[in-house]
């Protein structure tokens, strides 16, 4: 795929995503979580409740470079354009992106000892309880980075076990723990898109 493919892909997605729940069950936030620049056109600014909207994203290569080196890892091209198509306060498993807290999802959900492994912990689960996670070994190829899940109590005993044992994890240690979620971002994408 085309970074124009990608981005028309990303793109699309958003849309017709935030359409289809818009027109099932409107999304709302409580005041004050919906940022002023969020706030759908025509919403009472007072309201206790305000639907919010999507706004073209203010995150750039820099921005992006920026938080790889915080993080200390090379994200995937589509998670880069997930990023920088738009703002939006999606829930998981997509995750909020919004104006105020640029990445708020990605680092909800970061772990630096699965970052380390080959891992980009990028979402929770719906129900809190798996984090999503970009498998890096087919890097730079998107479309080859399968997306798994771990449990996160799992993923923590894993952790303060190596810990106390005075021990270094290895990508080996989680592979067993890791659990299919997609074959690839756009695979992910799709499913969430096609659910409910």
């Amino acid at each position: 795929m085309t970074r124009n493919e990608k981005n028309a892909f990303v793109k699309n997605f958003f849309d017709d995503y935030y359409l289809k729940l818009y027109n099932s069950e409107p999304v709302f936030l409580k005041n004050p979580c919906v940022p002023v620049q969020m706030i759908a056109d025509g919403e009472d600014d007072s309201a206790e409740w305000k639907i919010w909207k999507m706004i073209p994203s203010t995150i750039d290569d820099c921005k992006i470079k920026e938080i790889e080196a915080k993080l200390e890892v090379e994200f995937p091209e589509i998670l880069k354009i997930f990023f920088m198509t738009y703002h939006h306060m999606f829930e998981e498993p997509i995750g909020r992106n919004d104006i105020n807290k640029p990445f708020w999802g990605l680092l909800n959900a970061f772990n630096e000892t699965l970052a380390e492994n080959g891992y980009l912990p990028f979402v929770w689960d719906e129900d809190h309880y798996f984090i999503r996670c970009f498998d890096l070994q087919n890097m730079p190829d998107d479309e080859k980075c399968a997306i798994v899940e771990i449990d996160h109590e799992e993923m923590f005993d894993l952790i303060y076990n190596a810990e106390e044992k005075g021990e270094t994890l290895t990508k080996e240690d989680f592979v067993p723990y890791m659990r299919p979620v997609a074959d690839n971002f756009y695979e992910y994408l799709k499913d969430i898109a096609e659910g409910e």
